[in-house]
Order: structure tokens, then sequence, then C-alpha cells
């Protein structure tokens, strides 16, 4: 695992790196920066995995900065005594907000939520880029989401498809609850499905409200019709 902590008090950092190298014991990769412009150059390069993200970084303004970093592939954790704006962070896609002072047992359940399979999270919009322009889609125009290679196309209620630079895997544990995984490369929100079928071969298709239809994985289906009873 590849970690990058971004925080402009040498205290605070040393602290953060002690126990990140402690819960991950020599299995990760940490690199540590006071700026975020020191720290450009390692994130579009060295393959982050978690990016520990202060909010107040020489007086910029932190919110700026956490959405532009919500639209790269990897995933961010704010670590801030900013706590007033918790809820906010979450709603734009952030894996975890961590206040100051923390302590070790809080950065291990941090860890924990990228690690874990089941977390699910509170994301109302996600921030992608185009053309170099950081832009913002509402949770509730998502039709459905497509694993691209290393990235996902998401296809919005206007037929639009945006790219995003996130994995499905990664996308999902930032997506609300009401989003399922419904086959390997594809995700969908469970109000957009009106029904579901069976093809020949054992094949399974959910039918959207727009028209549309996305495959469904046969280990998916029964976990489906489940979900869509209760």
């Amino acid at each position: 695992m590849n970690i990058t902590l971004i925080e402009d008090e040498p205290m605070v950092a040393k602290r953060l790196t002690r126990f990140v190298e402690n819960i991950c014991q020599g299995k990760a990769s940490i690199a540590c920066f006071n700026t975020l412009d020191d720290a450009q150059d390692h994130l579009a390069n060295k393959g982050t995995d978690v990016l520990f993200l202060d909010l107040n970084l020489h007086g910029k303004d932190g919110f700026s900065l956490l959405r532009e970093q919500l639209a790269e592939p990897y995933h961010t954790i704010v670590v801030s005594a900013n706590t007033d704006r918790a809820l906010e962070a979450f709603e734009l896609g952030v894996l975890d907000f961590v206040s100051k002072p923390f302590t070790q047992e809080r950065i291990q359940k941090a860890l924990d939520r990228y690690l874990g399979a089941h977390f699910k999270g509170q994301c109302q919009k996600l921030s992608y880029k185009k053309h170099n322009q950081l832009h913002f889609l509402l949770i509730d125009d998502i039709q459905f989401v497509q694993a691209a290679g290393h990235y996902c196309e998401i296809t919005t209620n206007t037929d639009e498809v945006i790219l995003h630079d996130k994995h499905l895997d990664k996308l999902m544990q930032i997506l609300p609850s009401h989003f399922m995984r419904v086959h390997r490369s594809y995700a969908v929100p469970l109000n957009e499905i009106a029904s579901v079928s069976q093809k020949s071969g054992a094949k399974y298709v959910a039918h959207l409200a727009s028209g549309k239809q996305v495959p469904v994985g046969r280990t998916k289906y029964k976990e489906l019709i489940e979900v869509l009873g209760s």
C-alpha cells in the first residue's frame, strides 16, 4: 500500500507518520509532504492508494484542495481540526474524516475503512476532471457505472458518459448504500432498476427505468432479487 501524508505542522506530521508505520508494520510505503505543491509530482507518478490530507495548509482554502483531490484515483482521508465541516467532506466523497487531536486507534479505523469491503460512503456528489477543469456530478443524477480498465464510465440520467479516474472498486467504497455492484463491471443505484429478467444461457439482465439494460452476474442475481423484494 502506498500512502501519502500532507501536513504542514511538523509535530503532527511526525505523529501521523509514526502511527501509520505502527499500523502497517512495514507493509506500506509512506511519503510525507508539508504542501500540496510539493506532493503533486509524487501523487501523479507514484501510484498513491491513500492520501491523508490536512485542510489548512499554510492558510490555503482546504476545501478547494479537497475537491480537487477527490477527483483523483486514490482515496482521501481528511485529518483536520475543522470538525464542523466533516459532514460536508463526507458528502463530497472523502473516505474518512479524522479530527485533531487523533489517536493511533482512530487512524487504524480510517485505514480499516480503506481495507474493508463492507464500508459504504455518504457521498452526495462526485468531483471529476474534464478538459483540465473540475466538475461536479450529483449522485442522484447517476444512471449506472461501468468499469473501464483502471477508470470508470459514469452514465448520467441524461445519457452523458463521464470518465472518472477512480477504479470501480474504489468508487463503490464512497458511493451510498443504495448503489449495488450487480456485475463485476457494473454498479447501479437500486432505485433505477425497474425489473430483472433471465436470458438464455443463465444470463441475467437488469432493466433500468431509462429503458437501458445492464448485465447481472450469476452470483449477484439472487442477492439483487432479495434486495429488490425487501
